[in-house]
């Protein structure tokens, strides 16, 4: 199995504050890691500088053993790195299928006819090929996020990315998004979710990092993470979590 990512001695900061500090992560391909903490620990900026939409003050980061710097192809690069956001950011004057075909054909250069195949297909995998036809707004908030997943997925990208992609949601919409997710945990795609649902960290990922103050804590498989961590503060945020 390969490094998919590394990042080495990353260091960023908004102003006078440090977000990342020092910091380093390397993701082998197939990986599911799960990345808790609260909240201003870093955890979406490490994502977003990932697929560069932050950039970073100093450090490295290698994606498919190719150095991310300022000359990188950023249109190519994010055909290869998908993201779902906690907002689903969905064109409302598109259809469901439009939304999920737009991207395919204006960047990829894919046949519409191909796109529209494509996209079918991934909209009966997020369970919603019966609303190719909707728009965003007739839709729950549930059913967009799955609308959303299905976008990213268009672009065949070699990693997902997903910042937090149910905490806008309704509580009883939460667990459609995160069935999904497991799905796709399930197909081998690589992933990397940072998120507050500890029961899908549990039962998904390979690695659950805790992060804290812009650096990782500590971090393990599930059974080590939340029934025997070594870290006092990885305890005392688990110990507020379950209370």
């Amino acid at each position: 199995m390969k490094n998919i990512v590394e990042m080495q001695g990353v260091f960023k900061s908004f102003g006078p504050v440090e977000v990342l500090k020092d910091f380093n992560l390397q993701l082998v391909e197939g990986e599911k890691v799960v990345i808790i903490g609260p909240s201003g620990s870093g955890k979406s900026t490490v994502l977003r500088c990932i697929n560069k939409l932050e950039s970073i003050q100093s450090g490295k980061i290698v994606f498919e053993g190719t150095p991310i710097t300022t000359h990188t192809d950023l249109s190519t690069l994010r055909t290869k790195i998908g993201m779902v956001f906690q907002k689903f950011n969905l064109f409302p004057h598109m259809t469901v299928l439009e939304n999920v075909i737009e991207a395919p054909m204006s960047v990829k250069g894919i046949k519409h006819s191909e796109a529209e195949q494509e996209a079918l297909v991934l909209l009966d995998r997020v369970g919603l090929a019966d609303k190719k036809d909707s728009y965003p707004k007739e839709l729950s908030g549930g059913q967009q996020q799955r609308v959303a997943i299905a976008r990213a997925l268009a672009m065949r990208p070699q990693i997902m990315l997903f910042d937090e992609p149910t905490s806008a949601l309704d509580p009883e919409l939460v667990g459609e998004v995160l069935l999904v997710m497991k799905k796709l945990a399930e197909d081998g795609l690589t992933m990397v979710v940072v998120t507050h649902e500890m029961g899908f960290a549990r039962e998904v990922a390979d690695r659950v990092i805790f992060m804290d103050q812009g650096v990782i804590v500590e971090q393990g498989d599930p059974e080590q993470i939340f029934q025997h961590p070594m870290q006092l503060r990885t305890q005392n945020f688990l110990s507020r979590i379950r209370h």
